[in-house]
């Protein structure tokens, strides 16, 4: 199976799973991360979402040339559909994702990285967008790079096509933590469990109103605001959070 998923302890896990290939996606691999990132999103039971690439050399190199685009015929021009379904053209989750960045993250790699939430990446890996390099854009990924490493940074990426390394990658915020390589997964999956500990609707609507709220007037981010507060405000789970708050203990959430 190219790719991989599975479900533990409110958290669930897709890993691209082709290392003799560098984890590189196919047509078929982009389908199943993106249904899989669908699941995510509308399965109650998962509260946050991994995403991580086999083997020691790549979380993945990006899309498979030769199966992308060198085989295909020219697609008709015309317009998409107005909801996405796949990661690269705007699927949105509004669940936690992080991603475990273990060896080179290039191209539609890094589009996947970046639609995560949160990266955690070992001390091998490797980011770049050397779409370039073969007359490719890096599409999805050139609106989002900018608004997480600012405009110089990702200019630098996009148009030389070069690679960083995780230290570069952290120096310019496009990762938040590198860690030694055995420790990436358990560090990943501590962090996923610090997430599962907090109120699961207040973690959506906080990652909602965050991204959101980028391209609102102050006033109308408040009025968002107001808005998705009052749908946490009528939840079960804020009557248990504020009841285990007043007798001193660990609330127990059941997302509803």
């Amino acid at each position: 199976m190219k790719v991989g998923f599975e479900v533990k302890d409110h958290v669930a896990t897709i890993t691209l799973n082709r290392p003799e290939k560098q984890n590189a996606m196919d047509s078929e691999m982009y389908e199943a991360i993106s249904s899989h990132l669908s699941q995510i999103d509308s399965n109650d039971d998962i509260w946050v979402g991994v995403i991580t690439g086999a083997g020691e050399k790549a979380f993945t190199a990006g899309a498979d040339l030769v199966g992308m685009h060198g085989t295909a015929e020219k697609a008709e021009v015309g317009w998409s559909s107005p909801r996405p379904t796949r990661f690269d053209l705007g699927l949105e989750v509004q669940k936690p994702l992080i991603a475990a960045v273990n060896g080179y993250c290039l191209a539609g790699g890094l589009e996947l990285a970046l639609v995560c939430d949160i990266r955690i990446a070992s001390e091998t890996a490797q980011f770049g967008c050397p779409e370039v390099k073969w007359n490719l854009l890096h599409g999805y990924g050139a609106q989002l790079l900018p608004r997480i490493v600012g405009a110089s940074n990702a200019m630098y990426m996009l148009l030389t096509g070069q690679f960083i390394d995780a230290a570069e990658a952290l120096r310019i915020g496009l990762v938040n933590e590198v860690v030694p390589r055995d420790r990436l997964m358990p560090r990943v999956y501590e962090l996923a469990a610090v997430i599962c500990g907090n109120g699961p609707m207040a973690i959506r609507m906080t990652k909602e109103l965050a991204l959101r709220s980028r391209d609102l007037s102050i006033p109308d981010g408040i009025r968002l605001y107001q808005a998705l507060n009052r749908l946490v405000e009528l939840s079960d789970d804020l009557e248990e959070g504020t009841r285990a708050f007043a007798e001193k203990r660990k609330p127990e959430f059941k997302n509803r």
